[in-house]
Formats: structure tokens, sequence, C-alpha cells
């Protein structure tokens, strides 16, 4: 016969369980000291080799290949360069992915990761740099033990910020250009595209493409007032991907690699506010 109490833990796992609607994992911690202690955390639970990328709420990367607890490899950083694990000496490389591990976490929150899969396997002989000595090197780095709260002095904007401000396909096509390969924006004159020429649609598929928008508008107008975001990925979670916000008549596209879908994630959040 089954324990009752874990019956009980199931029925309430169960009840207390939602959907989750995409793969980003948000790191908790109000402070640059807990979700510093939570980057750590993600990477202890790391076994098989993964790639993380943890990406701020202001669009800061941080993507690491991690294989059982062992930072093996930096693809993108927040600022600077990318440390060399093949020529860098060791003492250093310690250092610097502690400062990186410490830069992620302060920078605004939320801080969101998602956990892809590598590009390519894992050397055998690619130890990597272990936990441990990226926990001791971190120690030695001081951050915010508090959080950082700003005071804004409640002053009404001019009509023409507002106007800017309000639209969030406005603020996406602007904010994107840190992810984005390619990215457009349609405010009802002729579309503008920016970015690689190869990655922009065609005028046909463009044509096609708006009609589609103009239904996808007159269809939600009546019981979404938000703005709302639409995200295409290719299966695999590898190559191009799509992500459309529509707003207050505009609409903004960025093409990206589907792998900085954290990136996109969270500049959608910041955006929103929070609202999915």
């Amino acid at each position: 016969m089954m324990d009752t109490n874990i019956l009980d833990m199931l029925d309430n796992i169960g009840r207390s369980s939602v959907a989750r609607l995409s793969p980003a994992v948000t790191v908790e911690g109000e402070t640059s000291v807990a979700r510093r202690a939570g980057v750590l955390r993600a990477i202890r639970g790391t076994v098989l080799p993964r790639r993380l990328e943890f990406t701020a709420a202001n669009g800061d990367v941080l993507a690491i290949e991690v294989s059982n607890a062992r930072v093996t490899d930096v693809f993108r950083v927040r600022s600077g360069m990318v440390p060399d694990f093949e020529t860098e000496p060791r003492e250093e490389l310690i250092g610097k992915l502690a400062q990186l591990v410490s830069d992620i976490a302060d920078a605004p929150a939320p801080l969101e990761f998602v956990s892809l899969k590598p590009d390519a396997e894992l050397e055998a002989d690619d130890v990597g740099v272990t936990l441990g000595e990226i926990e001791t090197a971190c120690a030695r780095i001081e951050l915010p033990a508090e959080p950082i709260v700003s005071v804004v002095p409640d002053v009404e904007e001019p009509a023409s910020q507002v106007s800017d401000v309000a639209s969030a396909a406005r603020g996406f096509f602007d904010s994107a250009e840190r992810f984005a390969q390619a990215r457009g924006l349609i405010d009802g004159g002729d579309p503008q595209f920016e970015g690689d020429a190869a990655l922009s649609p065609d005028a046909d598929l463009l044509t096609r493409f708006m009609a589609d928008l103009t239904g996808w508008n007159e269809d939600s107008q009546s019981e979404l007032q938000q703005p709302q975001l639409i995200v295409m990925r290719p299966s695999g979670g590898k190559g191009a991907a799509v992500a459309v916000v529509q707003d207050q008549g505009q609409t903004a596209i960025a093409v990206h690699d589907a792998r900085k879908l954290g990136a996109v994630v969270g500049l959608w959040t910041k955006l929103s506010g929070g609202d999915s």
C-alpha cells in the first residue's frame, strides 16, 4: 500500500502545476547575490553536455557549455572578449568565468536561462573548469546584497514621448538589434527591414504575411487589447526563428538564431510588464 503522505504530495503537485509556455526558466532571486547562486546551481545540476544561455531583462546574454558541473567553453558574454579555453592560463580563466557569472547575475532582473543541446560533441580531454573553482573565485567578487530600487519622480511625459513608448512593437524593434540577424518594422507604410539581406522576406512573401497579420488583428482585436507576440521556431531548435510583435497598428519582426529564444522572452517580458 502506498503511503498516504506521498499521495497527498502528488495531489498537491498536480494541483499547483502550471503549463510552461516557454523553455526558459527564471533564475530566482531578488538580489544579485541570490541570482549568482542560482546560476551556480544551474551549472551544478548540469551533468550531460549542455549549452546554457542566461539572458537578463535588458538582453545581456551569457552562453556557456557545461558538462558534469564543469564549464568547458564560453560562446557569448555580456561585454568584452570571450575567454579562450585553449590559450589562456587556467587561473586567469577561472577569474574571468567568475566575473562573467557575477556580471550576468548583476544585470537587470528577471534573469532566465534555457538548456540546449551543445553545438558539437565534447572532446574526451576537455575537462573544463570545475564548479568549485568558479565558486571560490566568485566568493572574492562582491555583489550588492540588497535589491537596487530606483526612485523615479512621477512626472507626466509629453504626449509625443508617451506615444513612442506605448508601442510594444516599436520597443521590440529598437531593442531586438542586440540579438536579431534581421529585423523589420511595419507601420502603415512600406515596411522597413535592416540586417542580413538574405534573411529579409521578398515582396511576395511579405504581401502574404501582411494579409495574415491583417486577419490576425481583425480576429483578435475585440478580445485582446494588449500587445501580442508570436514566435515561430524550426523543429529541433536550431536554425533561424522569427518573433513577431503587434501593438497599436505597428508590427515588429525579428529573425534570430533559434537558440536565442531566451533573449526574445526576456525582452518581451520587459515590454509587456510580465504579461504573456
